[in-house]
């Protein structure tokens, strides 16, 4: 499923848009990243932009996830000049239970920047406040000690720890840790973490 329009962020300095192919390239660079690959094992070594291109267009029609670029604007009014910075979704949609899965990638050159904070509360402010999903879950590597930290202060809660739950090559598994958030907690206190969270890194930049 492909929104018609981009979401943008309270600052205005990100917008979620619709995947496009002129970022392609970016895509293909990202998903083989090392340092991408360093959590998600099961990712391409290589991975070229035709092969990208096909993997954007086969989600097209999937009614159970939305895909978005995290695009990073030059000027919070403008968006007419954008830099890919990054990717996040909303999969797994279950109509019967109101719940989603979201996931999140940024450009290792974009680290440290606030980017994820912003695009995944700009995600999740879809997700509950328009969407009014139920329930949100997040899947990540046991070892990813930095997605891990940012969903605890975030408010999340660590339902499970699974093992040997992503095979990635010649019968290699890694363990997975699955986090939810849901209607309430996201109304009562995640979001306001994440504002506070947002306006700190902004004040900074002041």
């Amino acid at each position: 499923m492909i929104l018609s329009l981009p979401l943008p962020s309270t600052s205005g300095r990100l917008e979620l848009a619709p995947p496009e192919e002129k970022n392609d390239v970016a895509v293909a660079a990202l998903r083989s990243h090392p340092e991408t690959r360093r959590h998600l094992p099961f990712f391409p070594t290589h991975l070229s932009a035709e092969e990208a291109r096909v993997h954007r267009l086969s989600r097209v029609a999937d009614p159970t996830r939305i895909d978005f670029h995290i695009l990073l604007r030059a000027e919070p009014s403008d968006s007419s000049a954008t830099k890919f910075v990054g990717m996040t979704s909303i999969s797994h949609i279950e109509i019967d239970t109101n719940s989603c899965e979201i996931g999140i990638i940024v450009s290792p050159d974009s680290f440290r920047e606030g980017i994820a904070t912003e695009a995944l509360y700009t995600v999740l402010a879809y997700a509950f406040d328009e969407r009014k999903f139920y329930r949100a879950a997040f899947l990540t590597a046991a070892d990813n000690a930095g997605m891990r930290g940012w969903l605890d202060k975030a408010g999340a809660t660590l339902e499970t720890l699974q093992r040997s739950r992503w095979y990635y090559s010649e019968g290699k598994f890694t363990e997975t840790c699955s986090y939810s958030i849901l209607e309430d907690e996201w109304a009562n206190t995640v979001k306001a973490r994440l504002e506070e969270r947002m306006n700190r890194g902004a004040a900074t930049k002041v």
